[in-house]
Parts: structure tokens; sequence; C-alpha cells
């Protein structure tokens, strides 16, 4: 995600949002963590989500502020002290917190064709490596924000009686961005990268070699990796004024046309199903953690 090019009409256009913004407003204070976000800076994620947000809800009588802090913890902090009325998060950070978010106004980001991700572990073709249990005391590359990635190769690993991946591997090597964890492997930097389908779809875009390079040797469940959730105690009457929009980006022709730069698809509500994948995954994640002898 290559967003610092759309940062001059950005400014300009949070400005002229700010500027004609009426002060009767009502303000949705919400906060994402640096731990969380994938595919962007702490920075450009404050600016183009800010924008898409009050573009989004300009006619509903709302207004949209985004604070990033530096970790999931503090986070959940100024969640529960009432600071925040909304929260960006991974999703197993959202499950942590979950009894204290309105089931009511919770949504995920869809990137590319599907609203869930199936996450690819990957290696260079000419390494012969062809199963997880070769890749012991090697180095992967793994996009920041990506904590359900992780979940997925843990669970892999001790479904194996293998050490976690903190244990398994010699450098878990984090990235802010998913095409430089394909790029590490690309080109020998790392024996392994772990990054979504639709991250590798637009790695291949940018260069046809890498298809021919690189091998997927794990796959997980489609899973959902960032949601959007408001307090417990938000107002129904503000969810349902907000809702038809955030639900409706497309409609605005300015935040189209980011949303489509940032390869950003909709924003869905979540319902029964949407977790069901990641809640299986992380009820097997304590089931063995609960049964591996300690490395």
């Amino acid at each position: 995600m290559n967003v610092s090019k759309l940062n001059g009409i950005i400014f300009l256009s949070l400005w002229v949002s700010f500027a004609t913004a009426s002060d009767d407003k009502a303000t949705i204070l919400a906060g994402g963590s640096a731990e969380s976000l994938y595919d962007t800076s702490v920075t450009d994620a404050k600016i183009v989500f800010t924008l898409i947000f009050n573009e989004a809800i300009e006619k509903s009588n709302e207004q949209f502020e985004l604070e990033i802090y530096d970790t999931d913890e503090e986070l959940s902090e100024n969640l529960l002290s009432g600071v925040l009325d909304a929260v960006f998060t991974n999703t197993l950070h959202y499950l942590e917190i979950e009894k204290h978010l309105n089931p009511n106004g919770r949504y995920v980001v869809q990137h590319g064709p599907d609203v869930k991700s199936l996450y690819y572990l990957l290696v260079r073709h000419d390494s012969g490596i062809d199963k997880l249990s070769q890749l012991q005391g090697k180095k992967i590359s793994i996009p920041f924000g990506h904590d359900v990635g992780r979940l997925f190769l843990d669970v892999k690993l001790m479904g194996q009686d293998l050490p976690m991946a903190d244990h398994f591997f010699s450098e878990i090597r984090q990235t802010r961005e998913s095409n430089s964890s394909v790029v590490n492997l690309f080109f020998g930097k790392v024996d392994a990268a772990l990054i979504t389908d639709f991250s590798y779809s637009v790695a291949k875009e940018l260069n046809s070699q890498i298809d021919k390079q690189l091998n997927i040797i794990e796959i997980s469940e489609p899973l959902i990796y960032h949601i959007v959730s408001v307090r417990r105690n938000f107002p129904q009457y503000r969810i349902d004024r907000i809702e038809p929009y955030i639900l409706n980006l497309q409609g605005s022709p300015r935040v189209a046309e980011i949303l489509k730069t940032l390869k950003v698809t909709a924003l869905h509500k979540v319902t029964d199903n949407t977790l069901t994948e990641l809640r299986r995954l992380n009820d097997e994640y304590h089931k063995l953690l609960n049964t591996v002898t300690p490395q």
C-alpha cells in the first residue's frame, strides 16, 4: 500500500472537510494501535482513515477523529476508561475486549475480492523446502499487524509437536508492508514469508517472476484479521445514523478513488459467522497450549 503519494491531496481534503464541519456535530473518537496497523504507517493511517470516515459520514451530523496508540494494551486502557468511542484493532485483540464492545456496531474491512483472507506460507522454489518442519532454525518475514497469521502459524507448529514461531525460527523479520516481506523472500534475505492471499496477488501484479520463484506450502482457513467496533454503550441511534454511510463508502466518488488506491473494497457488518473460523482457530491454539510440552 503506497499512500504517501496521496498525502498532498489528503491534507487538502482534510483541511476542507474540517474547515466546513459544523461545531454542533457529534464526534466519534476512535483509537487504533501501531501493533495492529498493517501495510501503512501511523501517520498515513491517521490521515487516510480520518479522511475516509469524515467523507463517508459527512451527512450524518457526526464527525470522526482517530488516535493511534503505541500498543494494543494502551488502546484497551483508553477504551475501558471511556476515552474512546470506537477501536480499530486486530481480531485477536478484539476477542480479548469483545465484552466491552457493541455487537450491533462491528465492521470488517474487505481487501480484494473476498471478505475473508487466506494466509499463505511461502518459500523459494529453489530451496527444496516443501513442508513446515524443514523451516526450523531458519528466517521468516511477517508484516506488522498480522497477529492472526502468527496464530495460524503457531497452531500449525504445535499440531506437529514443534516449538511455536518465536522459538522455531531463528529470526522473525517484521516489515511495515506486505510486499516487503515477499521481496525479502524473493531475494533470499529470509527463508519464508507469511502474507495474505490478496497481498500475494498484489505482489504478483508488481513482479510477474514472483509466482515462478515462490511456492505456497501452507494455507489457512478464511480469516478476518482486522475489525472496527464501537464501545458497548455507544448509543444505538448514533449507530443507526452512521451505519448506512460507512456501509456505502463507494457512494462518495472521492472516497471510492482513495479506497481503490488503498485496495480497500468495502466495510461489512460483522455477522454471526464472520468470526467462526477465527474463534475455532483461537480455541485450538489454547487447547494445544495446554497440552504441549514447553520447548
